[in-house]
């Protein structure tokens, strides 16, 4: 199967959980600019963050993305990762890092294209995540993180693996699905103010990552079940 063929399958297998967690990334932001309530809670957490700077990116990020998920994956048998320390520290490093630079990046798009959720901005600062920062940054750093995990941290195993046309084999296939379910969700986050914007990432992506785990402890049950003779 073709990169681009299993991006699509990917995307497909996903699309109601991209629809339901840009369901929910819409209604905060309406919920924002229209509950005082709302409004309220996020603008402490702006507050938050603008006090604590790049130690609330770091802390978020990792609780959000990275402990939280693992947690859930604790809970699940089946989805238990089998060296968990590792896993966890991990996950908590990777995540609390890329979101850094993530962090840096939406403060570099507000300086260079004006914090404000004008439609036209919005769509400017999601086309440059969307077609720059994603398959440039992100999905490389993700896929070789990731890459370099399973192969049990080793440098060697997984310079090995990125021989040959790396990036069509590994970053694409999760290239594809990132365009097709995030792009919502990334202007959804756009039309926030700057403070606002991560946090609403990290939430995008705890929720997503918890989705993730779900439906693959739903496949890892069902092909259990097959091989025991229950369906």
């Amino acid at each position: 199967m073709s990169p681009w063929r299993m991006g699509w399958v990917a995307a497909r297998i996903n699309f109601v959980p991209g629809l339901i967690l840009q369901a929910a990334a819409a209604a905060l932001l309406v919920a924002y600019f229209q509950s005082e309530t709302v409004h309220g809670w996020l603008s402490a957490v702006a507050e938050l963050k603008q006090r604590a700077g790049y130690c609330y990116t770091m802390l978020s990020g990792a609780v959000f993305c990275g402990l939280i998920p693992w947690l859930f994956r604790m809970a699940t048998p089946v989805l238990r990762p089998r060296n968990a320390g590792s896993d966890l520290l991990f996950s908590v490093l990777y995540w609390g890092g890329i979101f850094i630079v993530t962090d840096s990046f939406y403060q570099a798009q507000a300086w260079f294209w004006g914090d404000t959720s004008d439609p036209r901005i919005v769509a400017v600062k999601t086309a440059c995540d969307m077609l720059l920062f994603t398959p440039v940054i992100a999905a490389p750093c993700n896929s070789i993180s990731h890459l370099w995990k399973e192969k049990r941290f080793s440098f060697v195993e997984t310079r090995k693996a990125l021989r040959g046309n790396w990036y069509r084999n590994i970053v694409m296939p999760n290239l594809v699905p990132n365009w097709m379910l995030w792009t919502p969700g990334i202007a959804i986050t756009y039309s926030l103010p700057v403070l606002l914007q991560l946090p609403m990432a990290n939430l995008i992506g705890c929720f997503w990552a918890l989705l993730c785990v779900t439906i693959a402890a739903g496949g890892k049950k069902q092909q259990n079940g097959k091989r025991d003779g229950a369906c």
